[in-house]
C-alpha cells in the first residue's frame, strides 16, 4: 500500500520535471552536454543530431529511474545505498567491473589523502 503511494508520487514528480521516456516528451534537458560529449567520445559526430541526444537522454533517464526504484525496493525503505545498486548489477559483468573500478579508485584516493596527512601533518 505504501509502495503504491510512493510510486504514484514518484510518477507525478517525474511528469512535473519533464516526463521522461514514458511520455515521449523531453521538456527539460537534464544533461545534453554530457551526452553529446559521451557520444563524440564513442565515435559520433562532434555535434550529433538533437533527436539522437533526446532519445539517448530518455533511455538514460528511464534506466536511472528503474534502477532507483529497484534499489529502493531491495534496500532500506526510502533510501538508496551504493550496495543496493551493486547488488542489482552484480550479474552484468561490464557494469559490475566499472563500479568495482570506481570503488577501487575511490579507496585509493582516500588512502593517498590519509598517507599525505600522516606524512605532512595536515
Amino acid at each position: 500500500m505504501a509502495d503504491e503511494e510512493e510510486d504514484s508520487a514518484f510518477e507525478e514528480k517525474n511528469e512535473e520535471i519533464g516526463g521522461g521516456a514514458a511520455s515521449g516528451q523531453n521538456k527539460s534537458d537534464f544533461f545534453p552536454k554530457e551526452l553529446k560529449c559521451m557520444m563524440y567520445d564513442f565515435g559520433d559526430d562532434q555535434n550529433p543530431y538533437t533527436k539522437s541526444v533526446d532519445i539517448l537522454e530518455d533511455i538514460v533517464i528511464e534506466f536511472i529511474t528503474e534502477m532507483t526504484l529497484k534499489a529502493m525496493s531491495i534496500g532500506r525503505q526510502g533510501q538508496v545505498q551504493v550496495e543496493d545498486v551493486v547488488f542489482l548489477i552484480r550479474k552484468d559483468p561490464r557494469k559490475f567491473a566499472r563500479v568495482k573500478d570506481l570503488t577501487v579508485n575511490k579507496e585509493l584516493k582516500w588512502a593517498r589523502i590519509a598517507l599525505d596527512e600522516a606524512n605532512y601533518g595536515s
